[in-house]
């Protein structure tokens, strides 16, 4: 048996991926922006959802609790940035992933680029939209706050602003569950767990898997 075949993991062997500390500060973040998301449209789309409202305590109590689960989901994903420094970096590899996106989407199972790292394209731009619609919900959220002391103008565009998103990362959050689950079988597990086979590592992150064997 040569050497490379001796120090090849088999495929089943398990390889962390996520600590324990990432996995809480993922799930917390997930807690909260379910918190935020379902209060938010309980508040501004009363006449679809503000039956909503008494199961969070009524109308005030809502307010409360959007706030709070606002400042906590800006909180949790400032500190998952930073434990995902090293790993969220932009690179070209990353801006091929996104133009053969339609491609990686209609053949969900085939190996991904060679040179997809630790996280594919699709998944940093996701995660960088969340980082911007989380200072974009902080700064009009704020200014809802306020909403008495700023022009109304202003207030009207944060109003809104804060809406529209509030959708869009909607749209975005069903993508990622999907993602995480049937369309890409292991990644949940890895975010429960900590772990992948080495066979997911070897296919879906061909970059990363090799950084760890040489490492």
């Amino acid at each position: 048996m040569n050497e490379s075949s001796a120090t090849t993991p088999a495929p089943e062997t398990q390889v962390v991926r996520h600590t324990a500390w990432v996995r809480l500060l993922h799930w917390s973040l997930a807690v909260a922006y379910l918190g935020a998301i379902a209060t938010g449209f309980a508040l501004y789309w009363q006449q679809l959802l503000g039956w909503l409202t008494p199961y969070f305590g009524g109308y005030n109590q809502t307010i409360y609790i959007h706030f709070w689960a606002g400042i906590i989901l800006v909180l949790f994903t400032f500190l998952l940035g930073l434990a995902w420094r090293g790993v969220v970096r932009w690179t070209t590899a990353d801006s091929e992933f996104v133009r053969q996106m339609p491609h990686h989407a209609l053949h969900p199972g085939q190996p991904q680029p060679a040179d997809t790292g630790f996280f594919n394209g699709g998944q940093k731009l996701y995660f960088w939209a969340v980082i911007a619609s989380g200072v974009v919900f902080l700064v009009t959220g704020i200014v809802w706050s306020f909403r008495y002391n700023v022009p109304q103008n202003v207030y009207a565009v944060c109003r809104t602003t804060h809406r529209i998103m509030g959708m869009v990362m909607l749209a975005g959050l069903l993508v990622h569950i999907y993602k995480a689950t049937i369309g890409e079988p292991g990644t949940l597990r890895s975010m429960l767990r900590g772990t992948v086979t080495a066979q997911w590592a070897r296919t879906r992150r061909p970059k990363w898997f090799r950084d760890l064997e040489r490492d």
